[in-house]
């Protein structure tokens, strides 16, 4: 089980995601323009204030706006990814795992939970590998050693996408484990939006490399 959870978290260390919530107007985000990105949800979605493809968090203390966010399905895996909005420097990227996901319902993860696997990586900008390429940072709910919790509430599914909030503590496990280091996520409010698979185009930046090829091409 072990491997299993580490190769979840190894797999996130290049995926991504993102997440954002709105309290009425764009008006929070008057430097951002999300328009192209994100389709307010109709007045009529049972008082649902959300915008569709995003996830606004409290991350270490601070407000930031996850946008896309979006999950995919391979048979019953689901792949929820959620990136810091154009985050070029650190890159940070949320990513929940669900190999066996079980529908609407509240998911409590701790340290010696298998399913679902919470990640969040980070480009390290205090060193680079051999070759001069960036070092990714992991961190995860499912540390195995006593520390790490989440909790992921799917409030909704409309229209096959997923609405709900996050909050978790996750430790640095990747590429060297060091528990001294987290990172926090209090109350954050999503909509996922479902995309298919293979993934689009415009979405492949996002995903991990095993996830970008059409599994159809090079046969």
């Amino acid at each position: 089980m072990k491997k299993l959870l580490f190769a979840f978290a190894l797999i996130s260390t290049v995926g991504i995601g993102l997440y954002s919530c709105n309290n009425g107007a764009y008006d929070a985000h008057p430097d951002s323009d999300l328009s192209a990105a994100l389709n307010p949800i109709s007045s009529d979605s049972n008082g649902v204030t959300t915008y569709l493809g995003s996830m606004e968090a409290i991350l270490d203390k601070k407000e930031r706006l996850f946008a896309p966010a979006f999950y995919y399905q391979i048979e019953n895996t689901y792949y929820l990814v959620a990136r810091v909005k154009d985050d070029s420097v650190l890159d940070r990227v949320l990513r929940v795992t669900f190999p066996d996901y079980g529908g609407a319902k509240e998911y409590i993860v701790h340290a010696d939970t298998a399913q679902p696997i919470v990640t969040f990586s980070m480009i390290d900008t205090n060193r680079v590998d051999k070759a001069g390429r960036p070092i990714v940072n992991s961190y995860t709910a499912n540390t195995q050693k006593g520390k790490g919790y989440a909790t992921i509430n799917i409030q909704g599914e409309e229209g096959g996408h997923l609405r709900g909030y996050f909050f978790g503590n996750l430790f640095k496990t990747l590429p060297e484990e060091d528990l001294e280091k987290s990172v926090e996520f209090e109350y954050s409010a999503f909509y996922f939006e479902k995309i298919p698979f293979p993934i689009p185009d415009e979405y492949k930046p996002f995903v991990i490399e095993e996830h970008r090829a059409n599994p159809e091409e090079g046969k």
